[in-house]
């Protein structure tokens, strides 16, 4: 290969890589879920047409008032519309660190409305609770990126499972919330390890409204991150994140 070739492609190359540090250059990145949001981010229980246009976001109070729980609540998709950048929904998702050409340290954020499941409550206890979330529905403020995603995830669902009860005390009262930590079984694929999900509940409009978070090891589902040429280096541990409306059955 002559060398003006050889400067070309090193030319070519460069502003390939000033290209994508500039894509991400003074992007907004999503924020971490946090049940607050979920609740600003569901439709007012009255709101209609004009709620949707502009309606003041609800409070705990809206909407019929739980006082037994008892029952089975399934994943809700239709409370609130998608959206990976606002986090408005029901999703799961992915929080990792990224060390990017002429960026630096950057986070990724991807979420996947595809996720289904319920859990069962009796009286002030989960007995039982499964979540699942097709990952090749993953998106970023990437597409290049959710396309290396799909393929490392393609035939490769995740799926957590309470595996042990989780007594939460009392139904929150309006405006209220409670903290507790979910003992269970996260898979990805065929690989299954357990891990604590911290999460926040509350009740809105009749629902329940979920959100939680986990840190994982990706070696541990043996996941290996895509890599790009503006990608210098991407964290082994990422955070799994979740934000559910659930209405009982």
């Amino acid at each position: 290969m002559t060398r003006s070739r050889l400067v070309l492609l090193a030319v070519l190359a460069l502003a390939l890589v000033g290209a994508g540090a500039a894509y991400f250059v003074g992007r907004d990145v999503p924020e971490a879920v946090d049940l607050e949001r979920a609740i600003a981010a569901a439709p007012a229980a009255d709101a209609g047409e004009d709620g949707a246009d502009g309606a003041d976001a609800p409070s705990a109070a809206d909407g019929e008032v739980i006082t037994d729980a008892s029952g089975t609540w399934s994943v809700d998709t239709s409370v609130a519309v998608f959206d990976t950048a606002t986090g408005s929904g029901t999703w799961v998702g992915y929080r990792i660190d990224e060390e990017l050409s002429g960026v630096g340290a950057f986070t990724a954020v991807g979420r996947t409305p595809e996720v289904s499941g319920s859990i069962t409550i009796d009286g002030s206890t989960v007995t039982s609770a499964t979540v699942d979330a097709v990952l090749t529905g993953l998106q970023s403020d990437n597409g290049s990126r959710d396309g290396r995603i799909r393929s490392v995830f393609s035939g490769r669902d995740a799926r957590f499972t309470l595996t042990e009860p989780l007594a939460f005390g009392a139904i929150p009262e309006a405006g209220q919330s409670i903290a507790v930590s979910a003992t269970g079984l996260l898979r990805i694929g065929d690989i299954e390890q357990p891990v604590v999900m911290e999460i926040a509940a509350t009740v809105l409009q009749g629902r329940l409204v979920i959100a939680g978070s986990t840190l994982v090891t990706l070696a541990d589902f043996d996941v290996t991150v895509p890599s790009a040429p503006i990608v210098l280096g991407v964290s082994d541990v990422a955070t799994v994140e979740l934000q559910l409306y659930l209405s009982r059955d």
